[in-house]
């Protein structure tokens, strides 16, 4: 059986690479405080980079830059449906984590029940929380989507990060126009709230709606990030 889960394991990150992920990741989850975590507790979290082009010039075109973050749902989707499809086929039992919940308000946010993406991801190896909440990955920064299945299936998991290497930098905190970003580094555990205000983020984006109709997608912090950065 290990040989197999092996096997399956080795196959299941080679179908995803091929079909766009761009990092995959296998993390125990089974210690989160989360009642999806103690039933599914193995997560696979992969995740598809931003078209840098598109990011470096998001302060002069936030719109294409808003669209590029829609577009990337449907390869996400895509990888979702292939993890389904194997884990069914081999007889694992699993859930999903939602990749575009629309955020109307921050009574919303604040009662927004689902798993966290970035802390799969952070179990998995994959990247570290910086100090404006978003997954910081080696590779491409923060640049990149993210999406996470969680299963029973007993995969192999990496090593976890469990604190960021962002160090004195603090250009995610200069670059933010709202002052939401509190210059504290992430150590596993700590409160999102203790890093950054995400109902001020929230609640200023949303303030575009009578003005372009929708919720701005602003991206400052992670343009600037240095990690993954091509120059």
């Amino acid at each position: 059986m290990a040989e197999n889960i092996s096997e399956q394991q080795k196959f299941l990150i080679k179908t995803l690479k091929e079909n766009g992920a761009s990092l995959v990741g296998f993390g125990d989850v089974s210690s989160v405080k989360s009642e999806i975590a103690k039933n599914f507790p193995v997560a696979i979290s992969f995740g598809v980079k931003y078209d840098q082009k598109v990011v470096e010039n998001l302060h002069l075109d936030e719109e294409s830059f808003h669209n590029h973050l829609v577009e990337l749902n449907t390869p996400i989707k895509q990888l979702i449906s292939i993890i389904e499809n194997l884990l069914s086929k081999w007889g694992y039992q699993y859930e999903t984590v939602p990749i575009n919940i629309l955020i109307k308000d921050n009574q919303q946010l604040r009662e927004l029940q689902t798993f966290p993406h970035k802390t799969a991801a952070t179990c998995a190896g994959l990247g570290w929380i910086g100090k404006c909440a978003l997954l910081v990955t080696p590779e491409y920064g923060p640049r990149i989507k993210l999406g996470t299945a969680l299963t029973k299936a007993p995969f192999s998991t990496a090593e976890p990060i469990v604190k960021d290497k962002c160090g004195e930098c603090a250009l995610c905190i200069e670059a933010c126009p709202y002052g939401a970003i509190h210059n504290v580094n992430w150590e596993r555990e700590i409160e999102r709230e203790k890093l950054f205000d995400a109902y001020v983020c929230n609640e200023k984006r949303l303030d575009y709606i009578p003005v372009i109709g929708r919720k701005h997608s602003c991206g400052l912090c992670l343009q600037v990030c240095k990690i993954g950065k091509v120059v």
